[in-house]
């Protein structure tokens, strides 16, 4: 999922990407995400709101809920309280996609943190 800004407001929007076939499809789809719009989607006037640095650890999947396990620079949006929001929605958006997938639980470096900048709570899982 990328962002679309129209006017003063962000909304998600799908993009159709073709992934080599894999055992991790889940991980697959994050690094796409995480790698940023193509110069096609950049031309419609998607963003990406995850910071530039971000990368994935590790992403597992226990009951409905995918742990996912990104690097440090994950908490420091640059966009505020607005770009935080968009860069949770459009990882949970992505994950749930998967329909073995309910919820996103974030994890920094490994380790379960309440809340990302601009108080964007992370705790516990999120949902659409």
């Amino acid at each position: 999922m990328q962002a679309i800004r129209g006017g003063a407001e962000l909304r998600l929007t799908k993009t159709g990407r073709s992934l080599r076939v894999s055992d991790a499809p889940l991980l697959d789809c994050l690094n796409a995400l995480l790698a940023g719009p193509t110069a096609e989607e950049r031309e419609r006037g998607l963003q990406n709101f995850i910071p530039p640095d971000t990368q994935i650890i590790s992403a597992i999947i226990r009951g409905n809920t995918a742990y996912l396990n990104f690097n440090e620079e994950f908490q420091y949006n640059t966009f505020g309280r607005e770009g935080s929001a968009a860069q949770i929605q459009q990882i949970v958006w992505t994950a749930t996609e998967f329909p073995s997938v309910k919820d996103v639980q974030f994890l920094i470096e490994g380790n379960r943190v309440d809340f990302l900048t601009e108080g964007i709570m992370i705790g516990s899982p999120i949902g659409r």
